[in-house]
């Protein structure tokens, strides 16, 4: 990977975004697919 100048630095506050967003997206759409497709 060769260096951008005026770049800075790669912020990594932000990296669990993409890793935390689905899993949290497919837990959250199985459980609304189950209250409503799949009623007790």
């Amino acid at each position: 990977c060769l260096p951008i100048d005026g770049k800075g630095d790669s912020d990594w506050n932000y990296a669990w975004v993409p890793i935390v967003g689905p899993i949290i997206g497919g837990i959250l759409g199985a459980w609304f697919y189950k209250l409503l497709w799949n009623p007790a």
